[in-house]
């Protein structure tokens, strides 16, 4: 499983928005994360829709990371790409006539909820005070 380049360029995002205390301006942000400009538009629609991040608007407008709880990496995935599923089985179990007893359906939940343990083991406050440490 790859984590896809717009979910990478998310989790940037939100540990910019995480370690800054006023508003970033959409283009501060995609130049500061390295990150095509339309590209990072769309990005922060998604983070806001849900609710990861708010907009202002106006002359001191930009984006800021959402106060409403800790904010941990598997949000961003979700946010970002849905609900985690490493196999089309995980995601709908209909689609596999064997997936009530297949083997291999039941590894790879293990495999999944591991991953998706340890990614909402890691919040972007986390991740910040790593950073203020280096």
């Amino acid at each position: 499983m790859k984590i896809t380049r717009e979910t990478d360029y998310a989790m940037r995002i939100m540990l910019l928005l995480t370690c800054r205390k006023e508003h970033v301006e959409a283009k501060r942000i995609a130049e500061e994360c390295d990150i095509p400009y339309r590209f990072a538009l769309k990005i922060l629609r998604k983070l806001v829709q849900a609710g990861l991040a708010k907009s202002y608007r106006g002359m001191n407008g930009g984006y800021t990371i959402s106060k409403k709880k800790e904010i941990t990496l598997l949000d961003v995935v979700e946010a970002i790409d849905g609900i985690m599923a490493i196999n089309t089985c995980m995601e709908n179990p209909d689609s596999c006539k064997e997936s009530a007893r297949c083997k291999i359906r039941r590894s790879l939940a293990e495999a999944q909820t591991v991953f998706a343990d340890k990614l909402r083991s890691v919040s972007f406050l986390d991740l910040m005070e790593e950073e203020e440490k280096d």
